[in-house]
């Protein structure tokens, strides 16, 4: 299970080029139920979803976990969650209790709330495995990360001129805190040639060609939510511009860590004002 119908196709598709062989199927709302309710009635090996069409397929009957041997939540934190953590419960709470299975939980960040949350769906002699260090919370050492005191009537004509300064035409992604920014930013004079948007209430055909559009280098700025937050793999990113402080730390982390992948330096600049910069300490 992810968060996002656009991790959920990435994951989706490592499994198919790794699983090869095997029944694969991704479910995510936006899309027909026809075609996914006739892979389920064919049988299935391996399905990856987000929680909402996941629960509607249960709710259904075509989907069964009677047989299911393995549970991952990818982006466990932003899973267990509020928003997400009743949605993943109903679906844990489908699972037979006498079926035997095992549960992973992937995540760059792992607060200690999430610790705890976590101990709830998982064994008592569950191990942890951690490739960050020590279980911390941090960011990239490959990302340059800086901040910019910007008044709100400035922020728009400043990303122009980041842009012109560290992007100098390379993959640049803008994280916004609302569809509405995101929209009125993309169609700025300052962008609209150059940047498409991405968010939520966007039709899911067209985010896809916008992802894949923007992987293969057909525009340079990606204007987005957070569904571009989290997990998704797109190489050669260069800048990263943060509208404003997110609330919370994981969440810059994930922002952030969007470039400087791969072993490659990235950038990060983060605006913000007086009345915001309480989040940043």
């Amino acid at each position: 299970m992810a968060p996002t119908r656009e991790l959920a196709r990435q994951v989706h598709d490592q499994f198919k080029m790794i699983a090869r062989g095997m029944d694969t199927l991704c479910i995510y709302g936006g899309v027909d139920y026809a075609p996914q309710e006739s892979a389920m009635a064919r049988g299935l090996d391996i399905v990856v979803g987000t929680p909402g069409r996941i629960i509607d397929h249960l709710e259904r009957g075509n989907l069964k976990l009677n047989n299911i041997e393995f549970v991952i939540l990818d982006e466990a934190d932003e899973m267990l969650n509020i928003g997400f953590k009743e949605d993943i419960e109903r679906i844990l709470e489908a699972i037979p209790k006498d079926k035997k299975h095992q549960t992973l939980l992937y995540s760059a960040t792992i607060p200690d709330w999430v610790k705890s949350v976590a101990k709830t769906h998982l064994s008592p002699d569950h191990k942890v495995i951690d490739l960050v260090g020590k279980e911390r919370v941090k960011t990239a050492e490959t990302v340059k990360h800086l901040a910019i005191d910007v008044p709100m009537s400035a922020r728009v004509g400043t990303v122009g001129d980041i842009i012109k300064v560290y992007g100098q035409g390379k993959s640049t992604i803008i994280f916004c805190e609302t569809k509405q920014e995101c929209n009125e930013l993309g169609l700025s004079s300052y962008l609209a040639s150059m940047a498409q948007v991405l968010h939520g209430d966007i039709a899911q055909p067209q985010r896809e060609v916008t992802l894949q559009s923007f992987r293969d280098k057909k525009f340079s700025v990606l204007v987005a939510t957070d569904v571009a937050a989290r997990g998704l793999d797109i190489p050669g990113v260069d800048l990263v511009i943060q509208m404003s402080p997110p609330k919370e730390l994981e969440t810059y982390i994930h922002r952030s860590g969007r470039t400087g992948r791969a072993g490659k330096l990235g950038t990060s600049i983060l605006f913000y004002t007086g009345r915001t910069a309480f989040r940043m300490k």
